[in-house]
């Protein structure tokens, strides 16, 4: 509903002054003269017909001037209509406008990106206001620059400088920024403008806002766009192998209507390794194999990637690896070494073993293996404990034979501390072992197909498996009393495993079962080697590498693609050092991360965030009928913004059309003077 309203009432005071013209007509000073006619026969028919014409050219004139009059007196009180019957405030604006910058914002229309398009919305805005009003720009960015407000060229400066960017925000964070901000410029009257694409994934509906800033949304023209992209890459238990045959699963995403064909094509260090073909239907998604062999050790740098048009930040995913020559196997001794632990690797160029005896081991140098045995120890020094368990929880593999005795030592204060477990109640019955965890990752690829009379441990003697309830104990082998023959428990990113028996082939037929040799292969070929490493931007991207300062002194790590080198934000962490990814890197790419005089390193592929490929969008009327938002003006996507909402801010004026009207009654008087008779 429209009202009008005056900027200056008091002008309508002047109102009075129309009784001027008024009693001059009524009482007309006008002297005549005499004049004598020698024949007076028509004198009085002549005098009827002059004073009629004669009163009906007065009022004409009367009316013109008082018309007039009127018509000026109001163009000097400004009227206006304005919204909701309310009076405009003459303070100066603060304006707060957000430009969504998102990916989908990339999306071209007749060649020009949607975002072009949003931008000059907002010049418009800018714009319209008056040279007393100050303007704030906003984007996905949030950067420290935004934060600020703005005369109207420096607005617009700031405003030309938004570019596209990886970084995605949700309305209400968007918002809440807004309306803080807005809050730091008191004297002036706030204001919130909008402008996006109002894709469904970033703009929810149930968004609330109770506050009484007025807040114009201001939507871009946009259609629903078929899209597919690459969602994830994994690789199966055990990681990239040299000259093995490795699997990579990459999973893509159709979000279209209709089904769709692709080719996924891998790269290793710059050379196309394999090419796939995919059909992915519509609406769903799909994860295909795509196989390679690697014949080189070291550092692998890979992206696997699709053609897809016209939305391609989702097309490429990039991971990378390190892979070793061969795995180093330590043999942790309380006494003599076991010379079935040592021989179970040697088929295997893949693997070499060292024997140490467990009391003179430096712990300093764990990271240096793969895959670490303590085979029936009893006796562990603190230090080595302590390292060990560094070792776990930064992706290292570690396998614990019981003793052969029910003499434990301290071995069950070093489960405790790393596991939770413990073991207890050594026995010498018989007990055979039952049934095996098929889904479990150490068994993955073991057999073609799982035979019915399947061969299963039997142990002759052993100790009992208890587990903490915060442990996440999963058996391996399970005893037909349900207790465990072989338990794994996650600790960090690494793995302990725990053999309720010892390696001598007297405890257990576990040594010469079929079982052993490719399950030791599996624990060998752990996380922390040959895994894939991949990360997505966002707030929680982040990586983390063991404190290995000897001096306490700062390490700071540094992230490089061969073009720049970044020191991402990075703290310390107990006994670790946490990278923060998502706040300084830009560009998804293959990366580096190196410690500066040190050979720690870790390749890793930083990619985007998928959050956009779904490229589905609001129209204007579900979100003017199912908005939870108050204060708010839904404009259409073709309307003239800076027209638009100085309307419904500032009212539209009127004062123009009563100087015209002025203009208009005065020239009719003058015509009327001039040509009526």
């Amino acid at each position: 509903m429209q009202a009008v309203n005056f900027v200056f009432p008091l002008f309508l005071i002047a109102g009075v002054l129309l009784a001027i013209p008024v009693i001059i007509h009524l009482f007309n000073f006008r002297k005549f003269k005499k004049v004598f006619f020698p024949d007076i026969r028509f004198l009085q028919e002549i005098k009827e017909q002059t004073n009629k014409r004669s009163q009906l050219k007065r009022l004409l004139i009367l009316l013109s001037r008082l018309l007039a009059s009127i018509a000026l007196i109001l163009a000097f009180a400004q009227p206006y209509f304005s919204k909701n019957g309310e009076k405009v405030d003459n303070a100066p604006n603060a304006v707060s406008i957000y430009i969504d910058n998102s990916f989908s914002l990339g999306l071209e229309e007749k060649g020009v990106p949607k975002l072009a398009f949003a931008k000059n919305k907002a010049q418009d805005i800018v714009e319209s206001f008056s040279e007393a009003d100050k303007f704030q720009i906003l984007s996905n960015e949030f950067s420290s620059e935004e934060n600020r407000f703005y005369p109207k060229k420096e607005a617009l400066a700031v405003l030309s400088r938004v570019a596209i960017s990886p970084k995605k925000r949700e309305a209400r964070f968007i918002l809440e920024k807004q309306k803080k901000l807005l809050s730091t410029q008191a004297g002036s009257k706030p204001i919130i403008a909008y402008i996006s694409d109002f894709q469904k994934t970033a703009f929810d509906l149930n968004t609330k806002s109770t506050d009484t800033i007025p807040k114009y949304f201001i939507p871009l023209a946009q259609d629903n766009t078929n899209n597919i992209s690459i969602d994830t890459v994994s690789v199966g238990a055990g990681g990239i192998q040299l000259q093995g045959n490795n699997s990579l699963g990459v999973k893509l995403t159709n979000y279209g209507e209709d089904e769709k064909q692709t080719y996924i094509t891998l790269e290793v260090n710059g050379q196309v390794k394999s090419i796939v073909n995919s059909t992915v239907p519509a609406k769903s998604s799909k994860t295909d194999s795509i196989n390679f062999t690697t014949s080189q050790a070291g550092i692998q740098k890979m992206k696997v990637y699709i053609n897809d048009y016209p939305m391609s930040f989702d097309d490429t995913f990039y991971v990378a690896a390190e892979v070793v020559s061969n795995y180093s196997i330590l043999l942790l001794n309380q006494r003599n070494a076991n010379a079935f632990l040592t021989t179970v690797f040697r088929p295997s160029p893949l693997f070499k073993t060292e024997n140490n005896n467990v009391g003179s081991f430096n712990p300093e140098g764990l990271d240096n293996y793969s895959l670490v045995v303590l085979n029936g120890t009893t006796n562990i020094p603190q230090k080595l404990a302590d390292g060990l368990k560094s070792f776990a929880e930064h992706g290292g593999s570690v396998l614990v034979f019981a003793p052969q005795s029910a003499n434990t030592g301290n071995l069950n204060t070093f489960l405790q501390q790393a596991a939770g477990c413990s073991i207890s109640s050594f026995t010498s019955e018989k007990s055979d072992v039952t049934s095996f965890s098929r889904a479990h990752p150490v068994f993955s690829g073991m057999f073609a197909k799982i035979p019915d009379n399947i061969d299963l441990p039997i142990a002759n003697e052993h100790f009992r498996i208890s587990s903490g309830n915060l442990s996440g104990s999963q058996k391996l082998f399970t005893f037909s009393n349900g207790d465990g023959f072989l338990n794994a428990y996650n600790v960090g990113n690494g793995k302990l495993y725990l053999c309720a028996s010892s390696a001598e082939k007297s405890a257990s037929s576990f040594p010469n079962s079929y079982w052993f040799l490719p399950m030791m292969y599996k624990m060998a070929l752990s996380q922390k080697s040959g895994s894939v490493h991949s990360l997505v931007l966002g707030e929680h991207a982040q990586m983390s590498f063991p404190n290995r300062s000897k001096t306490g002194g700062e390490q700071v790590y540094h992230l490089t693609n061969g073009t720049e080198d970044i020191i991402p934000a990075q703290r310390s962490l107990g006994n670790k050092t946490v990278l923060n990814i998502g706040k300084n890197i830009q560009q998804a790419d293959l990366y580096q991360t190196y410690l500066p005089g040190s050979k720690d390193s870790l390749p890793v592929g930083i990619n985007y965030s998928r959050a956009e490929s779904d490229l589905s969008f609001w129209n204007t009327n579900t979100l003017q009928t199912k908005s939870q938002l108050k204060n708010t003006h839904w404009l259409a996507p073709n309307a003239s913004v800076g027209a638009e909402v100085n309307s419904l801010e500032k009212g539209t004026p009127l004062w123009k059309v009563f100087i015209i009207f002025a203009l208009l009654f005065l020239l009719t008087e003058i015509l009327l003077i001039r040509f009526l008779k």
